[in-house]
C-alpha cells in the first residue's frame, strides 16, 4: 500500500472514530437558548405573578427561597409582603376559630406546614422592605396557637376518659384523670393568657384585626375554666398551707429548718398524712399530725444565692382527694464549698470502651444528696451522674473525640452563685489510640459519566462501627466531599468527579483522618469508571488526540500507520512517546508531586496495616502506592488505571525507560512482579499472606517508589542530553 493509500485509510478512520465517539469535538458550541438572551429574564416577574403567589399557596408559584433582590420592584415586594402578612393573620383567625369548633385536626393544620411556609417567605421579603419585620411576632403566635390547640385537644379527650370512669363509678381513676385536667387546664389558661397577649401586640403593630381569633380563644378558655370548676369542686377539697422558718439565713450547713400546718379551705386539720413539700429547687417529705402540723428540714444545694423569698408548696399525691396549696418564706442564702472524696476511675481506657466513674460527695460531714455531676475526659463532657446519700457511680463510653494521650477523668459540679459553689475533681488516665478500618467502594450513577456513587464504612480493627466521624473522599488529589458515618458506622454520598481529576477508570479514596481523636488514621481505595471520554486509542488518552487538533492527528495518525506496515522498530515510537511524557512531566511539577505525595501516604498506610497484624490489607495498601508512583511511566491521562494488575505490569515493562535492558531495569521488573503476584494472593487467593511476603512487599514497593523519584530527578536535571 502506497503512502497516500495509507493516509487516505487512516484519515478516514480518524473521522469514524471522533463520529463515534460521542464526544461532540467536530461540532461548535451549542446556541444559546432563547430565554438567555433576554436581559433579566430570571428576575423579571409581573406584579399579578407575585400576587397571585401570595393568595395561591398551593400552586406555590413564588419559590419559598428566592432571593427577595431578584424581584423586579418594590411596590412588588411591599405588595407580597402585605398579602402574606394578611395570610399569616387569616391562619391564625381561622385556626382559632376551627377550635372554637373543635375541628382540632384543622386547628393545628392552620398553624402548620402552611402556616412556617408563609412565614419563612414573609420574613424573608420584610427583610428586603423598608417596612417593619414582624416575623417574630407571628412565629410566637403560631407556637403559642399549636401548644394550646394540642392542650385544649388532650383535655377534652381526658374530660371524656373522666366521665366514663365516673359512669363506671371508678372513683381512683376518675380522681387520677381529675388531677390531670387540672394539670391540662392550668397550662391552657397560661397558655391562652400569653397568646391573646401576642394578638394584641401583633394588632398594634400590623393594623390587622384579630378580634375575631381573640375572642374564640377566650370562650374555649372560659368554658374549659367552667367544666375544670365543677370537676375540682366534685373531686377535691381545697387547702390552706402556713409555714414558719426559725432562721431567716440559710446555707447547706445551716439549713432551713421550719413548722407549718395544713388545714382545708374550711379550717379542718389534715392530719396523720404523709405529705410532699417543693421547696425553692428541691423536695421534704414529711408527716403531718392530728393538727395537720408538721416540721421539716431542707439544705439548699441550686438555689441562688441572690434569692429572698423561698417558695414552699404542698404537692398532693395523684389519687390523694386534696388540691395542692403553696406559700412562701423569706431568707438569706450563703454559699458552701463541697468537696469530692474517693474518686475512683480506671487506669487505661479507649474508645467505645466503658469508664465507671465513683466517689462521694460532701461539706463538711454532711453528704449532698440529689445534686447532678457532669462526667468529663480532658476538656469534654461525657456523661452525667446525679448523687444519691451523698455517693455516685457512671458508667460512660469513651468518644471519640478525645486525643489519645495522658488525660484527666473525673466530675465536676458546674454550680455558679448557688448555695453550692462549683467544684471539680479528677484523675489522670490514659487514652489508648484504636486502629481503624475504612472499606469504600463506587459506582458510577447510571449513564452519568462523571457522577459516582460512594459507600464505604469505618470500624475499629476489632469490627465495632465508628459513628459520628468525618471520612474525606478524593479523586486524583481533589477533595470531593466529606461525609459522616451513621450509627452503624456506615457513609455514601454522590459525588460529581472533576474532568481533572480523573479520566476513564479513576480511583476514589476515602480517608479517614485520626488527628486530634483517639483513632488512627486509615485509608482505602475504589476504581471506578468515571467517563467515557477518557478510553485511550494505542494507550494514548482520547482527549490527547482531540487536543492535537484535527490535522496534526490525521498526519500523526497516518505517519504511524505507514511506519508500522514498513516494519519500523516499536521501539523508537515508544521512546519518543516516553520523550514527550518526561517533556511534559518536566513543565507540570505538580502533577508529579501529587502523584509522589499520594504513594507516600498509601505506603505509610501500609505499613501501619502491617504493625497491626494485617498482612493482606498491607500488601493492597502497598500495591496501591505502587500504581501511583509508576503509572505516569505509561502514560499522563490516567488511562493506566484501567489495566489489571499483570496488564500493568506488562505494560509498564514494555515502557521502561532506559531502550536496552540495563541492571537497574532487571531489578525494578523484578521488584514489580513480585509485589503483582503478591497482590494477586492477598487479594483473589484463600491463603493469606505471611507478615514477612508482607514486609518484603512494603521494601520493594519502597525501592520502587525511591528509584522512580531518583529517575525523575535525572530526568528534570538533563533535559539538554535527551534532545541532542
Amino acid at each position: 500500500m502506497s503512502d497516500s493509500r495509507a493516509g487516505s485509510a487512516v484519515f478516514v478512520t480518524v473521522l469514524l472514530v471522533l463520529a463515534s465517539s460521542g464526544t461532540g469535538v467536530l461540532a461548535g458550541p451549542p446556541p444559546a437558548s432563547h430565554a438567555s438572551g433576554v436581559p433579566g429574564s430570571a428576575v423579571e416577574i409581573s406584579q399579578s405573578r407575585l400576587l397571585q403567589a401570595a393568595d395561591d399557596a398551593d400552586a406555590n408559584v413564588t419559590p419559598r427561597h428566592r432571593n427577595p433582590r431578584e424581584y423586579d420592584a418594590d411596590g412588588d415586594l411591599e405588595a407580597l409582603e402585605g398579602r402574606l402578612l394578611t395570610r399569616l393573620v387569616d391562619d391564625l383567625e381561622g385556626s382559632a376559630l376551627s377550635l372554637e369548633d373543635e375541628d382540632y385536626q384543622r386547628a393545628a393544620r392552620s398553624v402548620d406546614e402552611s402556616y412556617a411556609d408563609s412565614l419563612d417567605r414573609y420574613a424573608e421579603i420584610a427583610a428586603a422592605t423598608a417596612g417593619e419585620n414582624d416575623a417574630a411576632l407571628f412565629e410566637l403566635a403560631g407556637e403559642s396557637q399549636g401548644r394550646i390547640v394540642e392542650a385544649v385537644r388532650r383535655y377534652n379527650e381526658t374530660k371524656a376518659e373522666y366521665e366514663r370512669a365516673r359512669a363506671a363509678g371508678d372513683e381512683g381513676r376518675a380522681r387520677s384523670l381529675a388531677r390531670d385536667l387540672e394539670t391540662l387546664a392550668t397550662s391552657i389558661n397560661e397558655s391562652s393568657r400569653e397568646l391573646r397577649a401576642t394578638y394584641d401586640d401583633l394588632e398594634a403593630a400590623t393594623d390587622e384585626n384579630l378580634s375575631s381569633a381573640d375572642a374564640a380563644i377566650e370562650t374555649v378558655t372560659e368554658e374549659i375554666r367552667a367544666e375544670q370548676a365543677t370537676i375540682r369542686e366534685t373531686e377535691f377539697v381545697a387547702t390552706t398551707l402556713t409555714v414558719d422558718a426559725e432562721r431567716e439565713t440559710i446555707s447547706f450547713s445551716e439549713p432551713l429548718t421550719a413548722t407549718g400546718q395544713l388545714r382545708t379551705a374550711t379550717g379542718r386539720p389534715v392530719g396523720s398524712e404523709t405529705i410532699r413539700l417543693a421547696v425553692g429547687n428541691g423536695s421534704v417529705r414529711t408527716e403531718t399530725a392530728a393538727d395537720g402540723s408538721f416540721a421539716f428540714e431542707y439544705r439548699p444545694t441550686a438555689e441562688p444565692v441572690s434569692t429572698e423569698r423561698l417558695a414552699i408548696e404542698y404537692v398532693p399525691a395523684n389519687e390523694s382527694l386534696y388540691l395542692g396549696s403553696e406559700t412562701a418564706v423569706d431568707v438569706s442564702i450563703e454559699q458552701d464549698d463541697p468537696t469530692v472524696s474517693g474518686l475512683e476511675t480506671p487506669a487505661e481506657i479507649a474508645y467505645g470502651e466503658t469508664a465507671t466513674v465513683g466517689g462521694d460527695l460532701h461539706v463538711g460531714e454532711t453528704p449532698v444528696d440529689g445534686v447532678p455531676l457532669a462526667v468529663t475526659l480532658g476538656d469534654e463532657r461525657i456523661g452525667r451522674t446525679e448523687t444519691a446519700d451523698g455517693s455516685f457511680e457512671a458508667a460512660v463510653e469513651v468518644p471519640a473525640t478525645v486525643p489519645d494521650g495522658e488525660r484527666e477523668l473525673g466530675v465536676r459540679l458546674g454550680y455558679e452563685d448557688r448555695a453550692l459553689a462549683g467544684t471539680t475533681a479528677t484523675t489522670d488516665v490514659t487514652v489508648r489510640e484504636t486502629e481503624v478500618d475504612v472499606t469504600v467502594s463506587a459506582t458510577r450513577v447510571g449513564d452519568a459519566e462523571r457522577t459516582v456513587a460512594v459507600d464505604g464504612t469505618l470500624e475499629t480493627a476489632a469490627g465495632s462501627p465508628v459513628a459520628g466521624r468525618p471520612v474525606r473522599l478524593d479523586a486524583g488529589g481533589t477533595t470531593l466531599e466529606t461525609v459522616t458515618t451513621a450509627a452503624d458506622g456506615s457513609f455514601s454520598a454522590t459525588v460529581a468527579v472533576p474532568a481533572g481529576a480523573a479520566n476513564g477508570d479513576g480511583t476514589i479514596v476515602a480517608t479517614y483522618d485520626g488527628s486530634g481523636s483517639n483513632l488512627a488514621s486509615d485509608t482505602a481505595a475504589a476504581t471506578v469508571t468515571v467517563s467515557t471520554e477518557a478510553r485511550s486509542w494505542w494507550g494514548v488518552p482520547a482527549w490527547v488526540w482531540l487536543g492535537v487538533g484535527g490535522g496534526l492527528l490525521i498526519l500523526l495518525g497516518a505517519t504511524v500507520f505507514v511506519w508500522r506496515r514498513r516494519g519500523r522498530s516499536p521501539r523508537s515510537s515508544q521512546s519518543a512517546s516516553i520523550g514527550d511524557a518526561a517533556t511534559d512531566t518536566a513543565t507540570n511539577p505538580a502533577a508529579e508531586r501529587s502523584g509522589t505525595e499520594i504513594a507516600d501516604a498509601v505506603l505509610d498506610h501500609g505499613r501501619d496495616a502491617l504493625s497491626r497484624g494485617r498482612p493482606n490489607r498491607a500488601v493492597e495498601l502497598a500495591y496501591t502506592a505502587v500504581r501511583h508512583a509508576l503509572s505516569d511511566r505509561i502514560d499522563a491521562g490516567g488511562a493506566s488505571t484501567a489495566l489489571t494488575h499483570w496488564e500493568f505490569y506488562r505494560r509498564w515493562t514494555d515502557r521502561r525507560v532506559d531502550g536496552a535492558d540495563s541492571d537497574d531495569d532487571t531489578v525494578d521488573r523484578a521488584l514489580l512482579r513480585t509485589v503483582t503476584e503478591r497482590y494477586e494472593r492477598a487479594t483473589f487467593d484463600v491463603t493469606d499472606v505471611s507478615s514477612a511476603e508482607a514486609e518484603r512487599v512494603l521494601e520493594a514497593v519502597g525501592q520502587l517508589c525511591d528509584r522512580r523519584t531518583d529517575d525523575d530527578r535525572g530526568a528534570r536535571s538533563e533535559p539538554t542530553d535527551r534532545g541532542g
